[in-house]
């Protein structure tokens, strides 16, 4: 668990600027000048470059991933937890502490 927040603190820290970044080439430059100086009429419909379903399916996909982990990694401390509570009961019915020591009343 520590690892996955270190990993997205680092992600964070790298990718914070990088917004900043990009802004910067704007800055310098006359809004005058990046104006179109006349109006181009566009003929025929506009369409889309970047094609919807793949997308679609790909987002469904990645959001199905993110689910399943989520479900093996409660499986996996559920596992955990039940063993774990399996050998304190074992440790209770012996009538010894988990050190080898017997308990006090």
């Amino acid at each position: 668990m520590r690892a996955l927040r270190a990993i997205g603190l680092a992600s964070w820290l790298l990718l914070a600027p990088a917004g900043a970044i990009a802004q910067d080439g704007h800055q310098n430059q006359d809004p005058q000048s990046s104006r179109a100086q006349s109006f181009q009429a566009v003929e025929g419909p506009t369409r889309e470059d970047v094609p919807g379903g793949p997308l679609l399916i790909g987002a469904y996909a990645a959001a199905w991933l993110f689910v399943l982990a989520y479900v093996a990694r409660l499986g996996l401390l559920y596992s955990k937890t039940a063993r774990e509570l399996d050998r304190l009961e074992s440790v209770l019915k012996k009538g010894t502490a988990p050190g080898g020591e017997s308990p006090e009343p």
